[in-house]
């Protein structure tokens, strides 16, 4: 095939939401020489693992969110009634490891250090854009917004519009499920000084750290940021599809404290500096096997971040959703990459199946990672919560630890990937496939 010279300025990519995820690709795919419009809706804490963090520094701005950023230096598990440190987890060792550390920043202020950038690489963003699943016209290869009778033309548009995504409610044909797990998350912020003013806790904040208190059927996740300390607790809840809720819920503190009372005395004390608090629903993750699209047919449509592959916050250091948008980050660079290496637009559709099939798997592997990890730190009081912390204490981290980011093994394969080369590899396989198939056929 001989390459188009006017491919990629000429192929225009339209990604909708402008989130983490979106604004992300929206670099990642002017960097490759492509026409890029993002079209977000919209006129909280994050945190990015060292597999994200290393695409932000493969497009230049990590430095800007390195300031903006807390580094970690461990992860501590406790017990939740006695406090007893179970596991500690050195994550500078990691950061020397894979060559970028674990940051916890505000959400607001990674959008806006990404948004900054894509606008000085010349992404298009317009705002105030909104979308259903109706004006998603896959026969046409066009969206209509729901607000207007404007029709929107691309070459290829990008559902990074989260874990209710109209692209892949139209890609599958029906809504995202909506089952609920069981759980949710109860989140309250404290101001700093209020802990700095009681000398007894003041150990929480002497160095940047993650503290995850194990309780039985839920954890507490906790951890300072720009002044505010940080409290997360997954708890249990309703499974029940009439109690499903969507967005953020007011919780009675006074009556949630009441909950904790076999709890360690510092954590209820925290809580009890607490002024408000709200809860938020976790619901099951979907696994997509082969048969369910992320792109459609005619290779117009496709799917990246929580809108193809949804998870929960369960892996350490994932108190909001961490592991989530660092897995969104590596698919949208995985497919800026893989497009970029295109010599013709009759390219896009097989390197899009490509993306498909590699996201497909290793996000797979991914969620289910989570929900082992869930099942594992949130056990019920017993013989089986017993051994693990003994093998918290006693054990040398290996395969199937309790703490999977320890567990050397896991802690490579997650932490380890690197975007551009996974995009090497499945674009020297293609072309080495095209050759057979041509020599063939000759």
């Amino acid at each position: 095939m001989i390459p188009d010279s006017g491919f990629p300025s000429s192929f225009h990519i339209c990604i909708i939401g402008g989130g983490v995820v979106g604004l992300t690709g929206g670099i990642l795919f002017r960097r490759q020489g492509f026409k890029v419009t993002i079209l977000e809706r919209d006129v909280t804490l994050h945190t990015l693992h060292p597999n994200a963090v290393r695409v932000l520094q493969e497009i230049g701005i990590y430095d800007k969110i390195r300031s903006k950023s807390i580094t970690p230096l461990s992860i501590i598990l406790k017990a939740s009634k006695t406090g007893q440190v179970l596991h500690t987890q050195n994550l500078l060792e990691a950061a020397d490891k894979f060559g970028a550390p674990l940051l916890t920043l505000h959400r607001a202020h990674l959008r806006q250090l990404l948004y900054d950038e894509a606008v000085a690489q010349g992404v298009v963003v317009r705002h105030g854009v909104s979308i259903d699943a109706a004006g998603v016209d896959l026969a046409n290869g066009v969206l209509r917004l729901s607000s207007s009778s404007t029709t929107i033309h691309a070459d290829l548009f990008i559902g990074a519009d989260g874990g209710q995504s109209v692209v892949r409610a139209a890609l599958t044909g029906r809504k995202p499920r909506a089952v609920p797990h069981g759980k949710v998350v109860n989140r309250l912020l404290i101001d700093e000084r209020d802990i700095m003013a009681r000398p007894h806790l003041r150990y929480l904040l002497e160095q940047p750290k993650i503290i995850v208190w194990l309780g039985p059927e839920c954890e507490a996740v906790t951890y300072g940021l720009d002044g505010t300390f940080n409290i997360a607790f997954t708890w249990p809840w309703s499974s029940d599809p009439k109690d499903v809720f969507f967005g953020a819920q007011p919780v009675d503190l006074a009556d949630f404290c009441t909950k904790l009372g076999a709890w360690e005395p510092d954590l209820r004390e925290l809580v009890g500096l607490g002024t408000s608090c709200f809860r938020w629903m976790f619901f099951e993750p979907e696994v997509d096997d082969e048969d369910t699209p992320w792109i459609d047919p005619a290779g117009r449509f496709c799917i990246v971040g929580d809108a193809a592959h949804r998870g929960l916050p369960y892996l350490p250091a994932s108190s909001s959703r961490g592991q989530g948008a660092a897995a969104g980050v590596e698919s949208v660079s995985v497919l800026a990459h893989l497009l970029g290496k295109a010599e013709h637009w009759r390219q896009v559709i097989d390197l899009l199946d490509i993306y498909q099939r590699l996201r497909k798997e290793r996000t797979g592997h991914v969620i289910r990672a989570t929900l082992k990890t869930g099942r594992l730190w949130q056990m019920a009081d017993g013989p089986l919560k017993d051994e693990r912390d003994r093998e918290f204490l006693h054990d040398t981290p290996t395969v199937g630890y309790p703490n999977p980011l320890a567990d050397p093994f896991f802690q490579e394969w997650l932490w380890g990937f690197d975007a551009p080369e996974a995009a090497d590899r499945a674009w020297s396989a293609y072309k080495r496939d095209l050759a057979k198939r041509t020599e063939s056929n000759s």
